[in-house]
This record gives C-alpha cells, sequence and structure tokens, in this order.
C-alpha cells in the first residue's frame, strides 16, 4: 500500500532523468552545502551542511547538527559514487571522486585533533573528537546570513557536554568506511578508513585508575562522561564487531565479546521494533548489523533479507513516517559488502518509484501563512536516513545520491543515455613517455571538440580546442609522472589516454 502511495505522486521518469537529478543536486550539494578547499586541514571543509533555512527577508540560516553522522553518509555517497562512475566508464570523473574522498577522510582527522583545545587542552589525535569545527565567522565565507552549530554554540565553555563523541556519531560513519573499504582499491584510502575506525571506537572506551574497562565516552580534557555506559553497553558487541570487520584486528575491551554480550545483541536484534519511537536506535540496529553481517537468531535467509524484513516491519509500525521502506540504503549496501543471494530483495521498480519521486529543486519544508508546506512523501523530511525529522529547511539530498548511486551498482540497469559512448574514436599519442612535448592524433566519425589533460587526483590542469584532428601538446613544465588525457565533444567523454611524462 505504502508503494502504491508513493507511486501516485510521481510519474516513471527515465534513468537519463534520474541521472540529470543527481548531478544537479551534487552540483547543488558542492555549491551550497559544503565548504571545499581541496585541502581537508581547512576548519570546516568536507563536513556537510544540513540544512539551509531562509527567512522571509531573504536572509539564510546554515544549520550543521551531528556533523560526524552526516559526514559519515558524505563518505559513503563518495565511495559509491567513484564505484558508479568506473562502472560508467568515466575514469578522470572518478578520480575526482576520489579526491574528495580522500578530503573527507582527512575531515576526521582534523575534528579528531582540535577537539581537545575546545575544552582548554591541548591538541592531539586520541579518538576524541568533535562532532562539527563551524564557526560563526565563516558565515561571510558560506555568503550566509547566520550560522547555527555545535561548534559556534558550545566550544570554549568547559562545562559543556555538547559537540563531542557519541555512539550515534559512529554507527553512519562505520558504514561509510565500509563501503571505502569495499568498492576502492586504493591501499592508503583503506589505511586512512582503518585508522579512523580505531579512533572512533577508542573514543567509546574507558579504562579508570584501577584498571577497570567500560564501554563511555569520557572528555580527556575535563574528566566528565559525555555518553555513560548505560547508552553504549547494550552494542559494545557489535561495536567490537565493526572494529575487527573493518580493522581485521580484534578487540577483546571491556567483555565485548562475553557471551552476555552476545546474547544481548542477539535480542536487540530480534526485538527492536519493539520500540515504536526508538528513531535512531533503530539506525544503529540496523546500520551495525549491515557493516558486521550479522542478523541474530533470525531465520532469514542471509543479512539482506533480514534488513528488508526490518526496513519494511518499521514501514508498518510508523505509517506516519510515509515511507515505503525504513532506511531502503542498508539493504543495498549489505550486498555490495558481502556477497548473499537475497529472496526477498525489492525488485528495482521499488527504488525507481522511491527515486523518481525526489523532487527536481530538492526536498524541503517551510512555514508560510501560518500552515506547512512540504515535498510530497517519502521526501517529506530533513532525510531518509532519519524520516522522523520534520524540520524546516531546504535539505542536503545526500540520501537521493546515495540511494541512486546503490541502486546503479545492484540493479545496473542500462546505461543513462548521457553516459552511452558515442561512436568509437581511435586515438595515437606518441612519442610515449615523452619528455616534453607529444602529438595528439585521433580519427572516427565522432567530432572532437575538446583535450583535457588531468592528473591522477582528478585535478584539471590543462584545456585545449581542438580545430584539428592532429595537434601538438606540450607537457615540458609539468612534473614527471603519470597523466590523462580525455578527448571530449564539449560535453561527454569520448576517450581516456595515460601518458607519462618522463625527467628528460
Amino acid at each position: 500500500m505504502g508503494l502504491l502511495l508513493l507511486c501516485l505522486h510521481a510519474e516513471a521518469q527515465s534513468p537519463i532523468e534520474n541521472l540529470r537529478k543527481y548531478n544537479s543536486f551534487r552540483e547543488r550539494f558542492n555549491r551550497e552545502f559544503l565548504y571545499r578547499t581541496e585541502d581537508a586541514s581547512v576548519q570546516g571543509s568536507y563536513l556537510p551542511m544540513e540544512s539551509r533555512q531562509t527567512a522571509s527577508d531573504g536572509s539564510v540560516t546554515a544549520y550543521w547538527a551531528d556533523g560526524t553522522w552526516w559526514l559519515g553518509h558524505y563518505v559513503a555517497m563518495l565511495a559509491t559514487e567513484q564505484a558508479r562512475l568506473k562502472l560508467e566508464g568515466d575514469s578522470v570523473a572518478a578520480l575526482r571522486t576520489l579526491e574528495d574522498l580522500r578530503q573527507a577522510l582527512r575531515a576526521y582527522d582534523r575534528l579528531d585533533a582540535w577537539a581537545e583545545p575546545c575544552w582548554g587542552g591541548d591538541s592531539c589525535t586520541n579518538g576524541f573528537y568533535l562532532r562539527d569545527d563551524i564557526p560563526a565567522e565563516m558565515a561571510e565565507v558560506l555568503g550566509v546570513g547566520r550560522i547555527l552549530s555545535d561548534y559556534a554554540q558550545h566550544c570554549g565553555d568547559s562545562q559543556s557536554l555538547s559537540n563531542g563523541p557519541s555512539q550515534d556519531q559512529a554507527w553512519a560513519s562505520f558504514m561509510g568506511l565500509a563501503l571505502v573499504q569495499a568498492l576502492t582499491d586504493d591501499t592508503l584510502l583503506h589505511a586512512q578508513s582503518a585508522s579512523v575506525v580505531r579512533r572512533l571506537l577508542k573514543a567509546m572506551q574507558y579504562t579508570d585508575a584501577k584498571g577497570n574497562e567500560s564501554w563511555q565516552v569520557t572528555n580527556p580534557v575535563t574528566g566528565d562522561v559525555m555518553q555513560p555506559s548505560s547508552d553504549i553497553q547494550w552494542l559494545r558487541y557489535a561495536h567490537s564487531r565493526a572494529f575487527e570487520c573493518l580493522t581485521g584486528d580484534s578487540m577483546v575491551f571491556g567483555q565485548a565479546q562475553s557471551l552476555v554480550s552476545r546474547q544481548t545483541w542477539s535480542l536487540i536484534q530480534q526485538n527492536f521494533t519493539l520500540d515504536r519511537k526508538g528513531h535512531y536506535n533503530w539506525y544503529g540496529v540496523m546500520a551495525l548489523s549491515t557493516v558486521i553481517n550479522e542478523k541474530g537468531s533470525d531465520m532469514s535467509a542471509c543479512t539482506c533479507d533480514w534488513l528488508v524484513g526490518r526496513s519494511q516491519e518499521l514501514a508498518r509500525l510508523r505509517p506516519d513516517l510515509q515511507q515505503p521502506m525504513v532506511f531502503p540504503h542498508f539493504p543495498l549496501i549489505s550486498l555490495l559488502l558481502y556477497p548473499q543471494k537475497p529472496k526477498s530483495l525489492p525488485n528495482a521498480s521499488q527504488y525507481e518509484s522511491i527515486l523518481d519521486a525526489a523532487p527536481s529543486g530538492g526536498a524541503f519544508r517551510r512555514y508560510s501563512d501560518g500552515a506547512w508546506d512540504a515535498t510530497p512523501a517519502p521526501w517529506n523530511s530533513l532525510s531518509l536516513f532519519c524520516p522522523w525529522h520534520l524540520e524546516e529547511g531546504n535539505f542536503n539530498m545526500l540520501d537521493y545520491m546515495l540511494l541512486y548511486n546503490l541502486y546503479r551498482l545492484v540493479y545496473a540497469p542500462e546505461k543513462p543515455q548521457s553516459v552511452v559512448e558515442r561512436a568509437p574514436v581511435r586515438v595515437n599519442v606518441y612519442p610515449n613517455p615523452t619528455s616534453g612535448r607529444l602529438w595528439l592524433e585521433y580519427s572516427g566519425e565522432s567530432q572532437v571538440n575538446v583535450c583535457r589533460l588531468y592528473d591522477l587526483q582528478g585535478r584539471l590542469l590543462k584545456q585545449i580546442y581542438l580545430r584539428e584532428k592532429s595537434t601538438e601538446l606540450d607537457l615540458t613544465d609539468y612534473a614527471p609522472g603519470c597523466y590523462l588525457l580525455q578527448l571530449s565533444d564539449g560535453n561527454s567523454r569520448m576517450a581516456v589516454v595515460k601518458v607519462m611524462k618522463n625527467n628528460h
């Protein structure tokens, strides 16, 4: 019934229309919801904004909350995007996304290093991290009237218990980091992601002066408990398994692997949907189950089937959320992380219905003239990641972008028209390797208008417009190494050639 209602809100759209929406949301996200600097050590950079709220006078408030939770979803989106682009044969765009992914992972290092100074301590990387580091002064840089963030409100208050680590911040990060390891073949990225996992888990662990171990978040500067063991202990087995799955090392801290801990986790998996207001607890159980590939004692064929069942069950229990599936991305992530043969995976059309229903201008909720105005369900809330949040603002659409990438990777429908290869172009580059100058020649029926030179990080170094089918390129001023030449008709990639530059 939920799917039927959903389909009433949107006509079926072609693959190219959903790809256009994706590209529009991606460009909008980079422009309006992210501070991109090409250097993640810069304060506030590569940390997604949650929403933008526009007042009646036109002034904009940029809102950050649960920054590292959103960062985890951003990492997940980037990992799946680069995998999709590789699948579609767009190696240059995949490299650019990979560079964004490197910067996003470095943002964790920055948030870790600069947490203690907010409470008067010295900078260090020990797993105690900030949720966000967005100062009020960044409003001018971002072109908004005002910034609301945990950092702006709490940094410098030595008594504050806000803007520090918590287990719910880590759950989304585990998901994103797992996708980095599963979908990229870059060993440095794998090492980066494993390092982040180690520190995220370390932030939840505390050993007192007598050597007693407990799962809690303690401020290393003030000694204040920021999240008590009563909040974290119940998931300690799942957290320790996430550590093992994402680092390859074992964890025996605080009786995490005890029989009682394992049985507690199994009971939680069986019964967490009994809490109709569980919200983030629902998310935590399903996220951890996805990452560690466990379904408890449930009789489902595999973890993916168990996730589908729980997602549909939550949708039935909470019809007010107006979701055909609650957290529809988890079953697809499970399939990408672990080989499985699910029996109950929804068919592609059900995910297409969700994507089709997304408004081309992005999701929003606004209060005007004494009433709420919002985009239709299921895009009527802050995010598919947290559909209970009915807040005001224009939303970042990370949920659409991640779901689109997952849909493409799992169901692999035909390529959208804009990424279908044009007529073959034959390219000859010589001499290759080169010490400076080289000749580029191409032949074929297609018209090539533009040649672009990229480094292996996907940065555009040079662009020339071609008037002939043969032209000379000068790489004399570029450092030795490997570069990519992309030939294009001005809009679509048509051929990519690897070029080596020697010392002399």
